[in-house]
């Protein structure tokens, strides 16, 4: 894998999770969700607000080691990687959900076991994939490192409860455009190199 470039490897990745996404979330992507009471729009505010303070840690606590920002590989890698690593996660989450209901019909064992099924895959795709292939960006000495791993959980717990409580994609889909464009805004590397 080493000899594939980057961008080919993202590439690669994504067209996989936009297959499983067709294939299992086809029909949550094209219908909606109508429900907008208060807790809905708590969860999406609470969403909103832990994004915003995962941006200013990311941004406090990583280099872009001198590279320029392309505006195309921003654009690309946000939308592409929101869309792509949102079916991953709930694909992951479902696959969870589904070896707990073999042995219960309790929706919150369903919901803790996915919970943890989708945190296990994100901390092996950023641990195995994403750090192997992404420029070297994290500043080790930041005072904001050590609120960045609590950051990520409160973001990945807000989406695994968009999908338990209101089967919602495509909100997930742009609050995950929003943690990538972070990223790469703060990376700074390059989808065409």
């Amino acid at each position: 894998m080493h000899n594939i470039p980057a961008p080919l490897q993202i590439y690669a990745y994504w067209a996989i999770a936009i297959l499983i996404g067709v294939l299992f979330f086809r029909k949550d992507v094209m219908t909606s969700n109508n429900d907008y009471s208060s807790k809905r729009i708590g969860l999406l505010v609470f969403s909103v607000v832990i994004l915003g303070l995962n941006a200013y840690i990311y941004t406090n606590s990583t280099s872009d080691g001198g590279r320029t920002l392309e505006p195309s590989s921003a654009l690309i890698f946000s939308i592409g990687n929101g869309i792509a690593e949102t079916f991953m996660f709930y694909a992951v989450f479902r696959l969870g959900q589904m070896l707990v209901s073999k042995f219960t019909d309790n929706p919150w064992a369903g919901f803790i076991v996915g919970f943890f099924f989708f945190m296990a895959y994100s901390g092996l795709i950023h641990g195995l994939f994403w750090l192997a292939i992404l420029p070297e960006h994290v500043v080790q000495t930041s005072p904001f490192k050590p609120f960045f791993f609590p950051i990520q959980l409160m973001i990945a717990l807000s989406w695994a409860l968009s999908f338990f409580w209101y089967r919602d994609i495509r909100t997930v889909f742009i609050l995950h455009a929003i943690v990538d464009l972070t990223m790469i805004m703060n990376v700074k590397f390059s989808m065409f190199a």
